[in-house]
């Protein structure tokens, strides 16, 4: 059964956009392959970050709504951990 999940990414703003393009369809693909579907990613682009993380002032942020396996929830999350271009992210199911 799949839920509905919201995900907002923030990268590293010193990355290209043909960068940032790939690692939203590596996203996207690692969705797929897991049995879920994207349903709509949301560019917003760089913007100043609330604080200071990991050096970075500024990040690029894209939102991602997808739909899941819940099981297959802890692969992505790891996805994201061990991508050295994420600065910081978060899942969030929607309801």
């Amino acid at each position: 059964m799949l839920k509905n999940y919201e995900s907002m990414i923030i990268f590293d703003p010193a990355l290209s956009a043909e960068t940032i393009t790939q690692l939203i369809e590596n996203i996207k693909t690692h969705i797929s392959k897991q049995g879920g579907e994207v349903v709509s990613i949301d560019d917003w682009g760089k913007r100043n970050l609330a604080y200071e993380i990991k050096g970075f002032k500024e990040g690029y942020y894209v939102v991602n709504f997808f739909n899941l396996d819940p099981k297959n929830i802890a692969e992505y999350e790891r996805l994201l951990k061990l991508d050295e271009h994420v600065v910081r992210f978060n899942v969030l199911t929607k309801t």
